[in-house]
């Protein structure tokens, strides 16, 4: 057994980082399988691997990721990339205080298996530019002493490893949204927020910056760990390698829904000083199904967003509901991307003047999409596909 120290983030450029082995790893075909365990997870530091991990595929017979949400570590866009990657992937939370907090990854195959132990999480930073430390413990199938180490390992995670612990959750998108919803996992730009070094102490105090020394630090390598790009960053879809086969799938693909002529307002299209309203209003629009107008009141919550996880966010009232549907968006035939969407739905809205009780509201991110695309006028066309949703606007 080969026991290694793994250092990153002194240095300008750590050749031992984390993440590099993690990617290294991910391409050896001696390798079959994968485990990793974070206590946090972010969208750059899974989507920089998801190429990899797709890649892996080819290999790899299982590829298992559980991560932990305790104290805002965790934001609902990592969640959703690593859903996006198609393998095992669990949550562990418990409602009690102490957190889950192990990071260990671990790869093995018919005669080797290696084991990274230490603080990085899967997250850009904590995988190559924090200063880290880890222990990478090497091994074959025939070392006694480190068959004994992994068996310890499996058999005290042993309920997490077989799925079948209490507190552990599998991704799916209803789970994220419940954890959204229930105000346990924020967005990235919370996360980011939340993480990141402010300008002010835990105490409220300024920090002065001018008597702290600059020092050279090292950064994530965009040739081995890409980032998404502005234009994607809500996208939902991961590199794949060219070698990697992909599965056809049937679409089927239905109108629900027309709006002619886009108003202004829910173009996000006015005048500068005037605030947007940041949704889109569904209302009846003189759409028909068959030869009937729809009911707006009902239509939208009962029938089109019906088999979508409704929750009620407000304590105060009995009639405000929230969900989060995945849109994919195209404007004049052009793909924007793929987007997980908040709508609303609240039937106080409607006050007996034929209102519209359910909203769909653009999010941050598609917001100036629609602003840079000048709708105004345009055609919105809601389609159903499969199990998510199309709006294409013409």
């Amino acid at each position: 057994m080969k026991i290694s120290f793994l250092g990153q983030g002194i240095e300008p450029t750590s050749k031992n980082a984390v993440g590099n082995l993690l990617v290294k790893y991910l391409k050896e075909k001696k390798f079959n399988s994968f485990t990793g365990f974070s206590a946090f997870a972010s969208e750059a530091g899974i989507y920089g691997l998801s190429g990899h991990i797709n890649s892996a595929k080819k290999n790899f017979k299982n590829l298992t990721i559980i991560v932990g949400i305790d104290q805002g570590g965790t934001s609902k866009e990592a969640l959703e990339e690593i859903l996006s990657l198609n393998i095992e992937s669990y949550i562990f939370y418990q409602k009690e205080n102490p957190i889950f907090h192990p990071k260990f990854y671990l790869f093995e195959g018919t005669n080797d298996v290696k084991i990274i132990l230490g603080s990085s999480n899967l997250t850009g930073t904590g995988l190559f530019t924090n200063i880290e430390s880890s222990l990478l413990v090497e091994f074959n199938q025939t070392d006694k002493d480190g068959l004994a180490l992994l068996s310890e390992l499996k058999t005290y995670y042993k309920s997490l490893l077989n799925f079948t612990d209490p507190n552990i959750f599998k991704i799916d998108n209803k789970v994220i949204n419940n954890f959204f919803l229930d105000g346990i996992v924020p967005d990235e730009a919370t996360r980011k927020r939340n993480y990141s070094k402010g300008n002010s102490t835990s105490t409220g105090k300024k920090v002065n910056k001018s008597k702290v020394p600059k020092r050279s630090v090292p950064k994530v390598p965009s040739s081995i760990f890409p980032s998404k790009s502005k234009k994607s960053k809500s996208a939902t879809v991961v590199p794949i390698a060219a070698t990697v086969p992909v599965t056809t799938v049937t679409t089927s693909k239905n109108l629900v829904w027309k709006k002619l002529k886009l108003s202004n307002s829910d173009a996000q299209d006015v005048p500068a000083g005037t605030a947007i309203t940041g949704n889109l209003k569904l209302a009846q629009a003189r759409f028909k199904l068959g030869t009937t107008v729809i009911d707006q009141k009902t239509y939208f919550r009962n029938q089109v967003f019906n088999k979508l996880n409704w929750v009620k966010t407000k304590p105060h009232s009995a009639t405000y509901e929230e969900t989060f549907g995945v849109f994919d968006i195209s404007i004049s035939g052009k793909p924007i991307g793929k987007f997980t969407l908040k709508l609303s739905h609240d039937s106080s809205r409607v006050a007996g003047q034929g209102n519209t009780p359910t909203w769909l509201h653009w999010g941050r991110t598609v917001i100036p999409v629609l602003q840079k695309s000048s709708l105004s006028g345009k055609t919105l066309n809601l389609y159903e596909v499969n199990n998510d949703f199309l709006i294409d606007i013409v």
